[in-house]
This record gives structure tokens, sequence and C-alpha cells, in this order.
């Protein structure tokens, strides 16, 4: 080995352990990374199994009216029952007769059972108001599936609803529980999904709301610290009523006076 090579040898061994040095950090700080976001996952699951749903059941009846889907329709992240779509609802008006069949976690596959129970169980309603889809991007339900789903949902939908809102999930790309760059996998998924929901409710002469436009994902942008649950994943209170007068507006509902 010549001088010059024998002096060069350091200099290089000092190169790979800076390299492998930093190397080990990167590697710690995805681990580090990753298991925060685990955390958050299980906390999102446990926040979602400690969900009240909303229902109010009356004898003497005015409008009927179906919340069902996952856990949105459920309200999970609403401070109160009573803040959540079903709840708000319910507020405004007083008279109407309100079943909750939701269950935190279900997809569109999922929603259909739930139809076929309350056909089964001989129940009609004036209005449907769907919650589903977000689960589906989370999951990446394929979208030829999705697609498929949607439709034998929203046909037994129109058996046993007057008339449908879907209340489509927001960009979930936004929620705090998911760091970069898998944020930016649940935006294009979201925008994917909202794309195979909104043609399936054109099909079927559902009102879609579709709350991953570009409007709204502005306004929960703006808005982030101010729109999810504690777990950084569920929509809260203020979220719920954002949700509700939307709906309302498309709907052509009026509120309550006063």
């Amino acid at each position: 080995m010549t001088p010059r090579a024998r002096a060069a040898s350091p200099k290089l061994s000092h190169v790979v352990t800076a390299a492998l040095l930093l190397s080990s950090f990167a590697l710690v700080g995805v681990l580090l990374e990753l298991a925060v976001f685990l955390r958050g996952v299980d906390r999102a699951r446990r926040f979602a199994k400690a969900g009240q749903r909303f229902e109010r059941r009356l004898s003497a009846k005015g409008a009927t009216v179906l919340i069902l889907g996952d856990s949105t329709g459920v309200g999970v992240g609403a401070t109160l029952p009573e803040e959540s779509i079903a709840g708000l609802l319910a507020a405004d008006y007083p008279d109407a007769d309100i079943v909750n069949v939701a269950v935190s976690g279900t997809r569109v596959a999922g929603a259909i059972t739930q139809v076929r129970m309350c056909l089964d169980a001989g129940l009609r309603f004036d209005l449907a108001v769907l919650h589903v889809g977000g689960n589906d991007v989370v999951v990446d339900t394929p979208l030829h599936q999705l697609a498929a789903d949607c439709d034998s949902l929203l046909q037994g939908l129109g058996q046993l609803a007057a008339r449908t809102v879907w209340l489509g999930p927001p960009d979930l790309g936004l929620a705090p529980l998911f760091p970069r760059p898998y944020a930016w996998v649940m935006a294009s998924r979201s925008r994917a999904a909202a794309r195979v929901f909104s043609a399936a409710a054109a099909r079927h002469s559902v009102v879609f709301v579709d709350f991953s436009a570009p409007t709204h994902v502005a306004h929960f942008r703006e808005r982030r610290g101010k729109h999810f649950a504690v777990d950084g994943f569920h929509p809260n209170s203020a979220s719920y009523k954002y949700g509700y007068m939307t709906a309302r507006q498309m709907l052509g509902l009026q509120a309550r006076p006063g």
C-alpha cells in the first residue's frame, strides 16, 4: 500500500462510520414514528369501542329516520351522543322516530347486512342517513369490489327508505393520526373511493355529500386542530355539526324554529 493510500484509508473509514451512524439514527426515527402510529391506531380502536350511538324511539311517530353505517353513524368522537348527526337531527325534529343500527368498523359490504336486517324486520323509513366509506379507504378495498358493494347497498336502501343521504368520509389524509408519507396515500385513496361513491349514488338517485371535495378539504385543513377527536382519527362534535348542516342544506330541510 502506498503512503497516499494509507493516508486515505482512515478518511474512508470515518465516512463509512458516519454513514452507518446516520442510517442507524434514521432507522431509529422510523421505528419510533411507527410505534407512535401503532399506538394511535390502538387508541382509535379503543375510542370507537366506547362510542354510544344515539337513538330515539317514539310510539307516536312523525317522520321515521334510519341511521346506519360505521362509527360516524354511532357518533364516535362527539362529546355527547346528542352532538352526533343523529342527535342533532333529533333536536331539529322532535317528532322523528330515529332508529340507529350503525356499528363501528363497518365497511360498505357490512352496511348491506344492516339494510337486510331492517328489511327482514319489516321496517320502512322516510329517510336513511348513511355513514360509510372511511373504513374501506383505510383497508384499501379494491375499487371494482367497492363499486359492486355500493350498488348492492344502495339498491337495498331504495327498498328500505323513501330518501337516502350518504355522508361520505372526508379526505383521511388530513387526519392527524396518519403521518407523512402515509397521509398522502390516504388522501389519494380518499379521492379514488369518493369517485366510486359519487358514481354509485348518481346511479341510484341518492344524495351524496362528498366531504373529500376541495371546498370541504379546505375547510377541514384550515381548522384541522378543531375538527378531529383526541384520537386523531374520528370527527369531533364540531365536525359532526358541520356535516349535519351541510347535509341538511343539500336535502332542503329546515331547522326547528327558534
